[in-house]
């Protein structure tokens, strides 16, 4: 008998040692260190979402990318914590609010975000990691392309006397999505960021040879052969493995570099100045609203 009331008395000691640990854990104090944390650039790529965020040390964030229940998000807000809560509210293209509760948990390399209800599911985010060699062989494994026009935007002016497809601007329409991404898919089919600053591709059976330059996460590259007037400036960074990359490629004028190609084919004989590309680059900034790539690649 004295045996098994020792045994209950251990097992209440147990129990009250639980209850008080999880009280402790409950203390806001728990979450001191949230607001240091959370601080940096985060992603969450996945089939469910390819997103990016950057949260400020002054509460401000940045988030850019797809989800499959929130749909395509760019936006700028606030975040405010209070211990394992997080509320965001973010600005959107109409100038409307929208607040958004979470439960967070954060680690040095792991942010977690829980939904109150049902409106989101439960998002893993990893640290972005601003120090990384790029060195190795790519190829296009999938991506996600926002093309919007800007508001009354239908068509792509060009310069007077320039046609396209027999007519003097290119409809917005033509440079959808699924165009960007066939053009990419040829890009990255077989990539190698090498030591020498090069970026050698192979692009409709032709080896090209670019080059980039990568600091911190600003990746540089041309995208022409041996001219640098086309330079497209992105924000690229590797998977939590390591065996993938992700460039994120916002609205630029270096966009243009392929529609200049395909103009000066259709009208033989044909060579832009330096004018006309400058006023093409002003109408191109001016007719879209968003003109933005997130690609994955995958690391052989």
């Amino acid at each position: 008998m004295k045996t098994f009331r020792m045994i209950g008395m251990a097992l209440v000691a147990a129990v009250i040692a639980f209850a008080f640990s999880a009280c402790e854990k409950d203390n806001k104090d728990d979450y001191k260190d949230y607001p240091q944390l959370i601080v940096g650039k985060w992603f969450n790529f996945t089939p469910e979402a390819s997103m990016f965020l950057n949260y400020q040390a002054d509460g401000t964030i940045t988030s850019i990318g797809w989800d499959k229940e929130l749909g395509w998000l760019e936006e700028t807000g606030t975040y405010t914590l209070d211990g394992e809560e997080i509320t965001f509210l973010f600005v959107l293209a109409d100038g409307s609010h929208k607040e958004l509760k979470m439960k967070i948990e954060i680690t040095n390399n792991e942010l977690v975000t829980k939904a109150f209800g049902n409106e989101t599911g439960e998002r893993v985010q990893y640290r972005v990691q601003e120090q990384f060699d790029i060195k190795g062989n790519y190829s296009y494994l999938n991506s996600a392309v926002r093309v919007v026009p800007a508001e009354g935007k239908t068509a792509l002016q060009l310069p007077e006397g320039v046609l396209f497809n027999g007519e003097n601007y290119i409809p917005v329409d033509a440079m959808h999505g699924d165009r960007i991404i066939d053009v990419m898919k040829k890009f990255f089919a077989d990539a190698t960021f090498a030591a020498d600053g090069k970026l050698n591709h192979t692009m409709d059976g032709e080896t090209k040879h670019k080059t980039y330059t990568l600091n911190g996460n600003s990746l540089v590259f041309n995208l022409y052969e041996g001219s640098d007037v086309y330079k497209v400036n992105a924000t690229s960074f590797p998977d939590e493995d390591g065996d993938r990359l992700f460039i994120i490629i916002p609205k630029q004028t270096a966009w243009l570099g392929g529609m200049v190609d395909l103009i000066e084919k259709e009208n033989e004989g044909l060579k832009l100045d330096a004018a006309q590309i400058a006023a093409l680059e002003k109408e191109f900034m001016e007719t879209f609203e968003t003109f933005t790539v997130i690609l994955s690649l995958s690391k052989k």
